[in-house]
């Protein structure tokens, strides 16, 4: 149960700040501020972020100015939305929860606690990551990088190095279905054999999670989890999209011997129930940016954890306000699975936020005071960041 009071949020300012990290991808920050001059910080997603979504963003702000929700969980209702209409929409799912975290965020500090404590959860010091070492190694300004199996295990000895218990690729990048041979394709031999590279440099005891980008189907996806267990894999990621073919992911889950996970891109509690009470997958992946926010987060954390224990792991390839806020969220519903961490994109990422993201020994620091706890930094704004107001 959260602490919010009756007090409506009235919503006088929003503003967007932007990062650009490498290659094409960016960071992309909302900050919503109430009349009383409380800000709350969140991230938006998707190729569309400094346009559509931001756009749409500032839309729904605005409407919100007409009918101020009291609670973050009200914003939907407020804008006449259904959980229907936003687990189809994911724009309109992305600026619902990019809404809700900012509204949360800025109600917690108002209220004095943390975010983890805004919704009923204790104070914590640190959570657990594992290591997502694939944003490590996306192009960058320069062009691509080398993703070679030696290049996969020079990275994987990297996360090891910096404390990770668990490491995570993604090393598919010439496998997309369909396939024209039945069985395991040809087109998946690289990509295996990079994972046997890391696997190799790790050792026996680190966990190796492995991500598939849904580029994988039925008739593949049965025969790759053969190779996957050959190599102690501990976590098979999407081989197809769960959400939009849950019948295939049950059928590659009967047949696998690790935990099968996805649904990154999914909204709200009743869809992740019905994944995990319908034994499409052991392991859920709810995103703040697009699950319906932290406050949707933490209650998917607590009601599949309660049917399913050990069911939930939150997806965070992320900015370091995303981050926090999982972190936050984490500890809140009593994860028990590491959150993940997309390490190694770009030395100065935690500069962005003041105090300065901590990430040691592979666990995130979760920084003292109301809300997050952090806000950006302005001197990184000036320096690297381009903001606007819509």
């Amino acid at each position: 149960m959260s602490t919010e009071n009756d007090t409506p949020f009235n919503i006088a300012r929003v503003e967007f700040t932007s990062f650009h990290v490498h290659g094409s991808h960016q960071w992309v920050f909302v900050e919503i501020t109430d009349d009383n001059g409380n800000t709350g910080l969140a991230e938006l997603a998707g190729p569309g972020a400094t346009t559509e979504i931001a756009g749409l963003t500032a839309q729904y702000a605005e409407r919100l100015r007409l009918s101020p929700p009291v609670s973050e969980s009200d914003v939907t209702a407020q804008l006449g939305l259904t959980v229907e209409e936003l687990e189809a929409d994911r724009t309109k799912a992305t600026t619902v929860s990019a809404l809700r975290t900012a509204i949360a965020d800025a109600q917690a500090r108002r209220s004095g606690v943390s975010l983890g404590e805004f919704f009923g959860g204790q104070r914590t010091k640190s959570v657990q990551l594992y290591g997502n070492m694939n944003r490590s190694m996306l192009p960058d300004d320069d062009g691509p990088r080398d993703r070679s199996p030696e290049a996969f295990a020079a990275a994987a000895r990297e996360a090891v190095r910096r404390g990770y218990k668990a490491v995570k690729c993604a090393p598919f990048d010439e496998a997309r279905s369909p396939f024209e041979e039945p069985g395991l394709p040809e087109a998946a031999r690289s990509g295996i054999d990079r994972i046997l590279a890391v696997r190799e440099a790790i050792g026996p005891d680190v966990a190796l999670f492995v991500d598939c980008h849904s580029r994988f189907d039925l008739d593949s996806g049965i025969a790759l989890e053969i190779s996957l267990r050959e190599a102690n894999i501990a976590w098979y990621e999407e081989a197809v999209d769960g959400i939009e073919r849950p019948d295939v992911m049950k059928r590659i889950r009967e047949r696998a011997t690790m935990d099968v996970a996805g649904a990154e891109s999914g909204y709200g509690v009743g869809l992740f129930q019905r994944i995990i009470e319908g034994h499409v997958m052991d392991v859920v992946m709810p995103d703040i940016k697009f699950c319906g926010g932290a406050g949707e987060a933490v209650e998917i954390g607590r009601v599949l954890e309660a049917i399913a224990p050990g069911s939930v792991s939150m997806h965070s390839p992320s900015g370091p306000a995303s981050q926090l806020a999982s972190a936050h969220v984490t500890a809140a519903f009593g994860g028990t699975r590491p959150l993940e961490h997309a390490w190694g994109e770009v030395d100065w990422r935690p500069s962005v936020l003041e105090p300065a993201e901590r990430i040691e020994s592979g666990r995130i620091y979760i920084p003292d005071g109301p809300g997050l706890g952090a806000n950006l930094d302005q001197a990184t704004v000036e320096a690297r960041g381009r903001h606007w107001t819509l």
